[in-house]
């Protein structure tokens, strides 16, 4: 095994969304790098996901466009920097939909694998990996609508439970 190998980290995402109602979109896409560095982006919305018929204030939204990138930008972006790897996370379902209306809007495809943090945690149930995660985020005031600090509580757990 190289030196790299073995100083790689696992790889986290998380996906904050406009709501949790059908026809939400990305906000704001953080996921880490193997040498547990965090990138977090703010998603510029796109015209074909009617963001003006969201729920979210219009100052919101008006800070996306003027600091927001581009979909196709990070969906280069990602796939750049997750090729080829699984890449972890706790929201299966709800983060791979927000993926999904992401890259399907470009006609893109991720070149990686979004997969459940239950691979990577084996030794815990989904529910006390929601706990650990929780209690992380509290014990570092974290704000859990902040992507960032998602995926930087989960690279926590990972070294706590000596995955790093």
């Amino acid at each position: 095994m190289s030196s790299n190998a073995l100083n790689r980290q696992p790889q986290f995402l998380d996906i904050e969304s406009s709501s949790y109602d059908e026809d939400c979109f990305p906000i704001c896409i953080a996921w880490s790098l193997p040498d547990g560095q965090i990138k977090n982006v703010l998603v510029m919305p796109d015209d074909d996901w009617s963001p003006h018929n969201s729920t979210l204030p219009e100052e919101t939204l008006q800070h996306l466009y003027d600091n927001g990138v581009s979909g196709i930008d990070i969906i280069r972006e990602m796939n750049g920097d997750l090729d080829g790897i699984p890449v972890y996370i706790d929201g299966i379902d709800y983060d791979t939909e927000l993926l999904e209306k992401l890259y399907e809007t470009f006609d893109e495809e991720p070149t990686f694998e979004l997969t459940p943090v239950t691979s990577l945690f084996t030794n815990k149930s989904f529910e006390e990996i929601i706990d650990n995660k929780n209690q992380i985020i509290q014990d570092n005031n974290f704000n859990t609508e902040q992507a960032e600090h998602n995926v930087l509580s989960l690279l926590i757990m990972a070294r706590e439970d000596g995955l790093i």
